[in-house]
């Protein structure tokens, strides 16, 4: 339906109890796609190598944004070295 449609046909105060509802209990193609992805994370897991990384459901969803996979050993060696500076002596 068109967005002008819509908002003939439906009050503000609808919508909003939609969008409210829609917060708690997702809908629509993203979810389906969950659903499915968490199947097929499940499936490969299954069968996946002893050494092979365990799969997630957004590793089967094909059109989700992701976010670059951290290295956490730098981070964390980063955030160590952050935390205890001021008690390393400076040479030079």
């Amino acid at each position: 339906m068109p967005v002008r449609e819509l908002l003939a046909r439906v009050g503000s105060d609808e919508l909003t109890e939609w969008m409210a509802y829609y917060q708690l209990e997702p809908f629509g193609e993203m979810r389906a796609d969950l659903r499915s992805g968490v199947v097929a994370a499940t499936f490969a897991n299954a069968n996946r190598t002893k050494d092979a990384r365990a799969f997630t459901p957004e590793d089967f969803m094909p059109y989700i944004e992701r976010s670059p996979i951290k290295d956490d050993t730098r981070m964390n060696v980063a955030k160590f070295k952050a935390l205890f500076s001021h008690k390393v002596k400076k040479h030079g």
